[in-house]
């Protein structure tokens, strides 16, 4: 039986927090990203990872390999809800849903900057601070850095948005803008509508903030932790449980981690 391959790179970017990103680390990392790729391949398919490699900027190379071109096709599509994929400067496709995440945070008072993997130049999308409030908190007043801290944003975190308008600089150099995606907004309502203070994680595996949590013995003050991408995650507080308390808990034992909190109490009112 012959065998097709389909290869990408994803936008999404290796980092490392309060460490060097030494050769075991890579492999360690590369290990988690196929672990958690592999999971969302659908068993009845005959589609399987054949490599992974980073390139020098730390993107991805990612080759898939299958029997049938449709399968790997699907499958790849599926995979990009968590990589994105790198995407050239002169074609950036607009009102679209892109997976990429927050970079700069808080280093403007302008907006937020999305890096969803722009090449060629590359290029970050910028969501002006206008649409954050439109579609954060009902174009209240607030600055960035209040919406920062309202709804626990912060370097790594990963998000949906669309692009909304490119215009060309000198040089052809493209100036993007951007919003959440519908999806994304959706996520934040269910969030809101749950009512559980929730913590973002960044910098380590979802199996590493699970195995920390037990140690500590804080399992029963867990409802779940949703993966948001191969090192972030949303960790969902359980009623009466305070999600700066967990935190004071475990955060000197997960030191490359950085958390934020989403009080959904605080963010209700402008929803």
């Amino acid at each position: 039986m012959s065998h097709a391959s389909l290869a990408y790179v994803s936008a999404y970017q290796y980092y490392s927090i309060n460490q060097a990103k030494t050769a075991p680390e890579r492999a360690k990392f590369l290990h988690t990203f196929q672990r958690v790729l592999e999971e969302r391949i659908p068993k009845d398919l005959d589609v399987a990872i054949e490599k992974l490699e980073f390139r020098v900027d730390d993107r991805i190379n990612i080759t898939l390999l299958g029997t049938n071109r449709e399968e790997l096709t699907f499958v790849s599509h599926i995979l990009k809800e968590i990589t994105g994929q790198v995407i050239n400067a002169n074609n950036i496709p607009k009102n679209t849903p892109l997976m990429g995440q927050l970079t700069s945070v808080g280093k403007v008072g302008f907006g937020l900057f999305v890096d969803v993997g722009i090449e060629g130049p590359s290029k970050e999308v910028l969501i002006p601070l206008f649409r954050l409030r439109r579609q954060l908190v009902r174009n209240t007043k607030l600055s960035t850095h209040q919406l920062i801290h309202l709804y626990g944003l912060m370097n790594h975190l990963p998000v949906e948005i669309e692009v909304t308008k490119i215009t060309y600089e000198k040089k052809g150099k493209p100036k993007v803008e951007g919003q959440f995606s519908e999806t994304f907004i959706e996520n934040l309502q269910t969030l809101v509508d749950d009512g559980m203070e929730t913590i973002f994680t960044v910098g380590v595996s979802r199996q590493t903030v699970k195995k920390t949590l037990a140690k500590r013995g804080h399992t029963i003050d867990v409802v779940q932790i949703d993966r948001l991408g191969p090192m972030e995650t949303a960790v969902r507080c359980k009623p009466g449980t305070t999600a700066a308390g967990l935190i004071a808990h475990i955060g000197k034992f997960m030191p490359n981690c950085v958390m934020s909190v989403f009080n959904p109490d605080r963010v209700k009112k402008y929803w």
